[in-house]
């Protein structure tokens, strides 16, 4: 049986924060992967990740060096442009119309040298750093990715530490966040004289819980065993169409009421959506038509962060490199997804967004779930005992594309592969799970990774070939 290292004396041991311990999170290890068509000096990088993370206030052991560094560094350099490569050449790339390419597991091969942590297991039984940095560099591109337990953050707080990154490359260590220490979800669902006159959640009806819950989870395993198996792909919608998409959502919602009371000459106002709201309906229905005629319930579950939304607790100058993220639930009838237009599915997701997320909403959701991991070791689960559920995260808020700016680490005097790409900038980025291991229940998944600098969107979907099959006809309408 594997063994945890010796504890080093010297070592500063901190304790997990209670939500980064969560047995969803701790069964994840990320892998983060970047595409540029810059040549990057991956020295530069690397000691500019190394600079961050040895900060004072970063320090677990007292002190990294080379047998115990604060960061896994490999390079490998390849004398060819990047489409000779059997592999790189497949990334995906931005095409003319929407097009659906290959997932980010494909290239797994690009993202590590060495044998990495793929579980949290290995981290444990190991005295491997928490993140790994590989760099892969061509004649005219450059692949930069990262290893993580999701233990150590959200792609928010991803985004924060890259921030971070990226000032110390530019020679900005001065401008570098301060990282916050304490976790800001103490504060609430714990007997430190906590008010208790606080709202009860709205979705408490909904908790699984007993024979329910028993019900739920037969009903998922026989999903898992009968139901079709997911393939991992990745979608590519250009501006133009998602601005298409966007306009028939409107068209499909009636005029707010309210809005145009006040001043009937003015041309009708419709209710607000947002491009998040309307990709997770499009999503939604796709996923609605896919599955045919069936009865059960579906439940959008569309991931939320909680340091904007939380100020009175976040400190809104300080980098929150953890896990802090929600769940915001969407309940469907099984003929809803199919019939519902896009923009009203939209709107439904948009009406559960502003009930839920209110201060004293999240409040009561925090508390919800620490009761039930407290209890039982898991989160609570918000649906029907025969659901069909369809998880989606918009990472959009973490701003990838804005915030990365490698530009001082370009090497110079060498071809780029795209003139037209700001420089430093990356092209796509893909995000996968490190464990090379396929896990069963993810199914019916969209990650939107994101809006890259030229208003085109990038989302990885776990879905069914029925599913994908909808998806391919839907794009060719856009």
């Amino acid at each position: 049986m594997s063994r945890q290292p010796s504890r080093v004396p010297t070592d500063d041991v901190v304790s997990a924060r209670f939500f980064d311990n969560s047995p969803v999170i701790r069964q994840v290890v990320m892998r983060w992967m970047a595409r540029f068509d810059d040549v990057l000096d991956a020295e530069k990088l690397r000691d500019a990740l190394d600079t961050l993370l040895n900060r004072e206030e970063s320090h677990i052991p007292e002190t990294f060096d080379s047998d115990r560094p604060a960061l896994r560094f490999s390079h490998v350099s390849f004398d060819q442009n990047l489409s000779d490569h059997p592999l790189a050449s497949r990334l995906p790339s931005a095409t003319d119309g929407p097009s659906i390419q290959e997932g980010g597991d494909a290239f797994r091969e690009l993202s590590t040298q060495d044998r990495l942590p793929s579980t949290f297991e290995d981290y444990i039984y190991s005295d491997e750093p928490p993140l790994a940095l590989h760099v892969v560099t061509f004649r005219d591109a450059t692949i930069v990715s990262l290893n993580f337990p999701h233990a150590l953050t959200d792609a928010v707080g991803l985004s924060a530490l890259i921030r971070n990154w990226c000032r110390v490359l530019a020679g900005k260590e001065d401008e570098v966040d301060t990282l916050a220490q304490d976790d800001p979800l103490d504060e609430i669902g714990v007997s430190r004289g906590e008010d208790k006159a606080v709202e009860e959640y709205v979705l408490n009806q909904h908790k699984l819980a007993g024979w329910r819950f028993l019900r739920f989870v037969l009903n998922f395993v026989l999903e898992l065993i009968f139901g079709p198996k997911m393939q991992t792909r990745l979608i590519y919608l250009p501006r133009e169409s998602v601005q298409t998409l966007r306009q028939k959502a409107m068209d499909d919602l009636p005029p707010n009421d309210k809005a145009n009371s006040a001043d009937s000459t003015q041309k009708p106002h419709k209710p607000f959506i947002s491009e998040g709201d309307i990709l997770s309906a499009w999503g939604t229905k796709m996923v609605g038509l896919g599955l045919g005629k069936q009865s059960k319930t579906m439940v959008v579950m569309n991931v939320f962060e909680l340091r904007s939304r939380l100020t009175s607790l976040f400190d809104q100058t300080a980098a929150h490199v953890e896990n802090a993220f929600f769940v915001l639930t969407t309940f469907f009838e099984p003929y809803e997804a199919q019939t519902l237009s896009v923009g009203q599915i939209a709107l439904r997701l948009r009406s559960s967004l502003v009930a839920q997320t209110t201060e004293p909403q999240i409040k009561a959701l925090v508390r919800e779930q620490r009761a039930s991991l407290q209890a039982t070791g898991r989160p609570a689960v918000f649906a029907d005992p025969c659901s069909i559920l369809l998880p989606f995260s918009n990472w959009n808020k973490a701003r990838f594309f804005d915030v990365i700016d490698f530009s001082p680490a370009v090497v110079p005097g060498w071809p780029r592969r795209r003139v037209q790409s700001p420089v430093g900038k990356p092209v796509v980025f893909l995000s996968f799970d490190a464990n090379p291991k396929p896990n069963p229940t993810h199914r019916n998944v969209f990650n939107i990774l994101g809006k890259d600098l030229e208003g085109n969107y990038w989302i990885t979907g776990m879905l069914s070939p029925a599913t994908w099959a909808q998806v391919e006809k839907e794009m060719a309408t856009l």
